[in-house]
């Protein structure tokens, strides 16, 4: 595993699940409303972003726990990217997670 890669991923999930999960109430069904998923559905996505990134974390001492995590990962990103599509949100917003996508990847194949 890519050492500094992984660790700028990690820290990635990390602070994005950690938003996500103590943004304002309103904030968090805005946001599940936007994506067309229920408060819970939005909060547990949310919840998996800090453990991808743990399990990313925990790779770095069982490689087989990061390839997992990472796998896990780039199909959540691409689930997103998805989604960012299906609601219109713009080229850049359906680009980042296929960027993360492919960045986490990559903490694998290094």
């Amino acid at each position: 595993m890519n050492t500094v890669l992984a660790g700028i991923v990690i820290v990635f999930f990390g602070v994005q699940g950690i938003a996500r999960l103590t943004a304002a109430p309103e904030d968090q069904r805005a946001a599940a409303y936007h994506f067309g998923v229920s408060l819970s559905e939005y909060r547990k996505v949310s919840g998996l972003l800090i453990l991808g990134g743990a399990g990313l974390a925990a790779g770095l001492a069982v490689p087989p726990i990061g390839i997992a995590a990472a796998v896990a990962l780039v199909a959540l990103m691409l689930i997103m990217a998805g989604l960012r599509l299906l609601c219109q949100d713009g080229a850049l917003r359906v680009a980042l997670p296929l960027v993360v996508a492919a960045l986490t990847a990559g903490t694998v194949v290094w």
